[in-house]
């Protein structure tokens, strides 16, 4: 409560009892008696009353006045210890921090977390025990605060503890203002994420081994493939090399090459279901061995179809015989029903296939393919993919030694 205010609204009260009293007391007197004596009488015991009467009024108004003082004291007391319990026991570290770095008051979690007393962080600044490389983001987040540019932020960031180790952090940040609108401290909150940051350290070198176990996998495939033909020994991994040349020189994302590259190393995997001999005969096939190797796409397919990969590397397998007319196989997709990535490898199949040897013809020249190339562009073979295919052949040559 505004302490001149209760005091004027005292004062006003009083002055304005007083003038009724007064205007209406003389006025009840002169009804009463006109006599000069008993009228000088009556004025005394008046005044008397006024006294009595006004003292009582202050003694009520002034008592009031202490009444509400001293409930508004309690409760600034009450909150203030609200505040410091809340303060001091809260789960996360709270601190106020002055607007150049400088700790103001600490709670204990927050030495907790950092490993210093109080006494240590009031001689510290934030800057002092924040990583350097996290620094520079947690100064810009504070300096468009104070510019009022930001009502709060939130940062993940480095502490640099008092033995010497680095801890993730969790920081929120606000600022209080004075009455004036002018920034007084920051308010800052202090999450120990710790432990979620090495749980995710530890799930990606999970991912990496998986990864690892994965690719090694797909080799085992590959060379399982690549054993039982060995005039088609290396497809599988030439074809990778220059489908993930084609994805890069797309500006496809790192990941999605990755992809691509997997699923290049074993596109061939069904010819495991298509016997030897037909694989490695010289001769034209007939309808029913040229149906038995077109069914290597949906068995390869089907081997995979249950297993859970970040690509789409079972459609890559199953769309790599498509064409962009209509004219592949299994399922005679065209367009945009064929993915890009069966589409890259669509194309680096086609330039590997036709530079190397087969049983049933000698290997074709690099002009002859890239002839097959532009001839398809568009038509079998996904204009954007064969234009990168042959911008990387000008550029680098075939990614394998020349047959």
């Amino acid at each position: 409560m505004d302490k001149h205010s209760e005091a004027l609204r005292i004062v006003g009260l009083y002055v304005v009892f007083a003038a009724l009293y007064i205007l209406f007391s003389d006025q009840l007197l002169q009804l009463v008696t006109d006599n000069a004596a008993t009228m000088a009488r009556l004025q005394t015991v008046k005044g008397w009353a006024f006294v009595a009467i006004t003292g009582l009024l202050l003694y009520h108004l002034i008592q009031r006045s202490i009444g509400i003082v001293l409930a508004s004291r309690e409760e600034a007391r009450k909150s203030e210890q609200y505040f410091r319990n809340t303060f001091e026991q809260a789960a996360v570290g709270i601190a106020h921090v002055a607007l150049d770095g400088h700790w103001l008051r600490v709670n204990s979690k927050m030495c907790e977390i950092l490993g210093y007393s109080s006494d240590e962080l009031h001689s510290l600044t934030f800057q002092d025990i924040t990583h350097p490389d996290d620094l520079a983001t947690d100064l810009d987040a504070a300096r468009r605060l104070i510019a009022g540019e930001l009502n709060t932020y939130a940062v993940e960031k480095r502490y640099l503890c008092r033995n010497g180790s680095k801890l993730w952090a969790n920081l929120t940040v606000s600022l209080h203002r004075d009455g004036r609108g002018a920034p007084e401290y920051f308010i800052s909150v202090v999450e120990d994420i710790s432990a979620r940051k090495n749980a995710e350290t530890s799930a990606r070198s999970a991912t990496v081994a998986l990864d690892q176990a994965l690719l090694q996998l797909v080799h085992s495939l590959a060379r399982s493939v690549e054993k039982r033909d060995p005039y088609t020994a290396g497809h599988h991994e030439r074809t990778a090399l220059l489908a993930g040349a084609i994805a890069a020189r797309m500006n496809l994302p790192p990941l999605q090459q990755e992809g691509i590259r997997l699923g290049a190393q074993i596109h061939d995997l069904g010819n495991i279901y298509v016997p030897t001999e037909i694989l490695n005969r010289p001769g034209k096939l007939n309808d029913y061995e040229l149906a038995l190797v077109r069914t290597h796409p949906q068995v390869g397919y089907d081997i995979l179809k249950d297993v859970e990969l970040p690509w789409p590397v079972q459609d890559m397998i199953l769309q790599h015989q498509e064409r962009l007319d209509g004219s592949g196989y299994p399922q005679a997709l065209s367009g945009d029903a064929i993915i890009l990535e069966a589409r890259i490898i669509a194309v680096a199949d086609v330039v590997e296939a036709m530079t190397s040897h087969r049983p049933y013809r000698p290997a074709r020249s690099l002009a002859q393919t890239t002839e097959e190339l532009r001839n398809g562009r568009g038509v079998r073979y996904d204009a954007v993919v064969v234009d990168a295919c042959l911008t990387e052949i000008e550029a680098a040559g075939l990614p394998w030694p020349a047959n």
